[in-house]
């Protein structure tokens, strides 16, 4: 919801294209620099209690959106949220690690982020419906009200496994080391971040600015919404078929290396037509780039490392995928200012085209 609600509340308090970058990168901010000793906390606490934290935070932070006016309210709840969100992502994807592994771990990554799509499709949807018909903040409200259904959801959690004892006697700066050498040595790690930075540019591109985009159009808010759900309900469709579609085109990274090129192309057509019909297509394709590379990237990673190095993997993996997300839409905002929609959008296209070349180099050294 917050997608839509965020940079549609910005523009109507008289946001500049680079102040509503700053805006919606600002639930990156805190995780840059806390991604690794959040992966060390969910480490020592066990994914449940932190997933039930996050939940908490993420309430807080919606509640934030909803009571405090102006760009203090916006910015003050990305930050929460931002930090809700690392938590509760990294505690989610080290608990499914934990449930399997090959094809039985895509299909159960597959499901997971099928539901997370959900999700990001039925948000934005009713946001769109909402402004229409119930004015901006009410979506605000609304947020908070689904974020304290996750959290009383999570106190239900029956997944109650926690990290081996040594791992309480690592210290910080050791458990940190650790992460950044895998970052180092580990090829499956690399490849793994490739996609995930290329599918978090994706995101961000068409989440930030799409709405605004179509504003600019004139489209209405519920059509807003419905373009930005399109994208969510191509990557919640193609999900479960995850499996089938790698043997298809057999093998991981043969699907990664396609799913680059669906993002590229999706993004960098968006700026030249204000037809509803080629901005659907190119949304799909958006979607399903986004909806192969996601699961695929964290099975890669999972199988790339020893078990008890998991949570500290997908740490590296969230802190690269902030990263991303904190400056994908400064960039857009500069880009969007100097030379409009059309050269953002273009410019993020190539962007994605050169993750797709930096890939294909990686994936030819590992295979020598």
């Amino acid at each position: 919801m917050l997608l839509v609600a965020v940079p549609l509340a910005a523009i109507e308090l008289g946001a500049t294209p680079l102040m509503l970058g700053f805006i919606v990168s600002a639930p990156y901010v805190l995780p840059l620099l806390l991604a690794l000793p959040f992966g060390s906390l969910v480490a020592r606490l066990g994914s449940p209690r932190t997933l039930q934290i996050g939940a908490v935070a993420m309430v807080i932070g919606a509640g934030l959106l909803a009571v405090m006016p102006g760009f203090k309210g916006l910015i003050a709840g990305q930050l929460v949220i931002g930090l809700a969100q690392l938590l509760m992502i990294i505690s989610a994807q080290t608990a499914i690690t934990y449930l399997g592994q090959g094809t039985v771990l895509e299909k159960y990554f597959g499901w997971y982020t099928t539901y997370l799509s959900i999700g990001q499709m039925v948000g934005p949807l009713l946001a769109g419906w909402i402004i229409d018909y119930r004015g901006g903040p009410g979506a605000a409200f609304y947020g908070a009200f689904i974020s304290s259904f996750v959290a009383l959801v999570a106190f239900f959690m029956a997944n109650q496994r926690t990290s081996s004892g040594d791992h309480k006697g690592v210290g910080f700066l050791i458990s940190v080391g650790q992460q950044w050498q895998l970052l180092k040595t580990s090829q499956g790690v690399k490849l793994s971040l490739i996609i995930s930075l290329a599918a978090m540019l994706a995101l961000g591109a068409h989440g930030s600015y799409f709405p605004v985009y179509l504003e600019s159009l004139a489209l209405s808010g519920t059509t807003i919404g419905l373009l930005v759900s399109l994208r969510a309900l191509a990557s919640m469709a193609v999900r479960p078929f995850t499996s089938a579609i790698v043997a298809l085109l057999h093998g991981r990274y043969a699907t990664m290396s396609l799913t680059l090129l669906f993002m590229a192309l999706g993004l960098m057509l968006v700026g030249v037509t204000g037809n509803v019909y080629w901005l659907c297509l190119f949304s799909i394709l958006v979607g399903l780039g986004v909806g192969l590379s996601q699961p695929l990237s964290m099975v890669v990673i999972a199988e790339s490392v020893p078990e008890r190095q998991r949570a500290h993997a997908l740490a590296v993996r969230l802190m690269a995928n902030r990263a991303m997300q904190f400056a994908a839409p400064l960039l857009l905002g500069i880009v969007t200012q100097l030379g409009g929609f059309t050269l953002a959008y273009f410019a993020c296209g190539v962007l994605l085209l050169l993750h797709w070349l930096l890939f294909q180099r990686l994936r030819g050294q590992q295979v020598q």
